[in-house]
């Protein structure tokens, strides 16, 4: 058959080629509206708790380390076992503090 200066073929697509639309698991939409939720009450809890208290800096013109503890006793220790240590470091001045290297770390063996 001759239609526009072409060949036309026509097919016929039967029933059984054709797939039914996927369906989605009931649970997804409500999971995903959960899921959101809960990382909104997140970020608005988190911006809670860091404006309650506004920094006000106890040095000007400089940085300054302040250090909460600086030792920590994690009494008779076989050697070779691994432990850790956490020192908290605020700065408390008006200027950007830059830690420059490793900090380093003395221990103690047979006191």
């Amino acid at each position: 058959m001759l239609n526009g200066g072409g060949y036309h073929m026509s097919k016929k697509r039967s029933q059984s080629a054709a797939s039914p639309p996927q369906q989605r698991p009931a649970w997804l939409l409500p999971g995903i509206i959960i899921a959101v939720l809960a990382v909104i009450a997140a970020v608005v809890a988190a911006l809670a708790s860091g404006t309650s208290e506004p920094f006000v800096a106890e040095v000007t013109g400089a940085p300054r380390a302040e250090i909460e503890q600086t030792t920590i006793d994690h009494g008779a220790q076989p050697y070779g076992n691994p432990v850790e240590s956490l020192f908290r470091i605020r700065n408390i001045g008006d200027q950007p503090l830059m830690i420059a290297s490793n900090p380093q770390v003395e221990t103690v063996e047979g006191c």
